[in-house]
């Protein structure tokens, strides 16, 4: 295994870190009115919420959505003939194309759901290297990802005798793309057979320059797997423009239901892949002595599904695009830039990741001299701020960066300027309590 996180000490970071569709939108910026569209943001007044990279909260337009499926719609999916049941599958399948056009994915067949992006990821790890890799070979990550997208490709290199090898980081949070040169002059280049990257560091915010990865895999033909689950929330993502093959994300981040989630995948590799999970709906013909599969997507979606979530992921996204992709991002993008600059004017205050605003995204971990993130955490709760505390389940990333833990403050576009002065006064008042 190959680790490392590095100082920086010389070098740029890429300059390609947003994988994003150009957009137009002639609205004015958001305001703070868009509050009012998040039910739980305005029934607590007193709360300042900065867990959203743990999960979002839900407009109104998702919270609609899945109680009208219920009360209106609910039934088994692909398997009755009854107008009840065709209604609900019209609902299931709408979603897919829901999000089918909201990635640009090129078919409704490249979409599978999924419960989440650690199931996404799992399918892909387990379904890939069974198609592609074998004793000797080498799967690449980075030294920087959630367990979600750590673990599964660790678990598939010890089944099938692989090797796991990481991309290095520089202190401030960003890969060292350099490494991948290494891997050209060493020779271990073409032993790689699967990459897999997080888009935007749940730990750092790092936005990692995926494109550039993307092209140095695509010249090797090598199958890259994007861990979309916290850029989803934050840019407007043309998944086929990425350079990526396949891409996971989580309803729950993007401001829809919890147990709802999407794998994309281009075509011509999902159709050379076998199914992850077998048994009812994904199946073509069983016989005794043989069973064939499904035709994408339905292959990878073995059992009776969450149709409620995957109508109120469409929802959510669909509650994006009318909103405003473009206007989403600016929003949040400015409230980021407020949040550096607060934040880094607080003396005894270690932040981490990124100093260009145009590299970091949505997540602030820092901490406080002398005082443990949980203590930091406990401490803003009882003044009504929520951050989350600890490794973030991104335990490798920590350890080679000489961290136990952080606390982290992650930002949605329900956050106002104002939360984030409580929240820097709520700092110093922590400090001034432990001291």
């Amino acid at each position: 295994m190959t680790d490392g996180i590095l100082p920086r000490t010389s070098g740029t970071p890429a300059t390609d870190p947003l994988t994003t569709r150009p957009l137009s939108d002639s609205r004015g910026p958001l305001g703070d009115e868009i509050r009012n569209d998040f039910p739980l943001i305005v029934s607590h007044p007193d709360l300042t919420y900065l867990d959203s990279a743990a999960t979002s909260q839900k407009p109104e337009a998702v919270l609609t959505a899945i109680d009208r499926y219920y009360r209106q719609d609910n039934a088994n999916v692909h398997r009755s003939l009854y107008d009840l049941a065709e209604r609900s599958t019209l609902a299931f399948e709408n979603s897919r194309r829901t999000v089918e056009y909201y990635l640009n994915a090129a078919s409704h067949r490249e979409i599978i759901f999924t419960r989440g992006t650690t199931e996404g990821l799992n399918l892909l790890a387990w379904s890939l290297t069974e198609l592609l890799v074998k004793e000797g070979d080498i799967l690449l990550v980075s030294a920087l990802e959630h367990h979600s997208n750590f673990v599964p490709w660790q678990q598939a290199a010890f089944r099938k005798g692989a090797e796991l090898v990481l991309i290095p980081a520089f202190k401030d949070g960003t890969l060292d793309l350099d490494f991948l040169k290494i891997l050209e002059t060493d020779g271990r280049a073409d032993r790689v057979k699967v990459a897999a990257v997080a888009h935007i560091s749940n730990a750092f915010g790092t936005v990692h320059p995926v494109r550039a990865i993307s092209r140095w895999c695509r010249e090797r033909g090598i199958p890259l797997v994007l861990d979309a689950a916290q850029s989803l929330p934050h840019l407007p993502i043309d998944a086929r423009a990425t350079g990526a093959d396949f891409l996971a994300f989580s309803g729950h981040k993007v401001y829809g239901p919890m147990g709802s989630g999407i794998v994309w995948g281009r075509e011509e590799w999902l159709e050379k892949m076998p199914p992850w999970q077998t048994g009812g709906e994904m199946i073509s013909m069983v016989k005794p002595e043989k069973s064939t599969w499904s035709e994408l997507p339905y292959k990878f979606e073995a059992g009776t599904p969450d149709v409620a979530a995957a109508v109120g992921l469409a929802a959510a996204l669909n509650w994006m695009r009318e909103t405003g992709v473009e206007r989403l991002e600016a929003r949040e993008h400015k409230l980021e830039r407020y949040t550096y600059e607060k934040l880094t004017a607080i003396e005894g205050l270690t932040l981490y990741g990124p100093a260009d605003p145009y590299r970091r995204r949505g997540v602030f971990s820092f901490n406080l001299d002398g005082i443990h993130s949980h203590d930091v955490a406990q401490y803003l709760d009882k003044a009504g701020v929520a951050i989350r505390s600890g490794h973030h389940c991104a335990q490798p990333a920590m350890r080679l960066m000489g961290i136990p833990s952080t606390a982290r403050a992650s930002l949605a576009p329900y956050n106002t300027q104002a939360d984030i002065d409580r929240l820097a006064k709520a700092i110093i008042g922590a400090q001034e309590y432990f001291r």
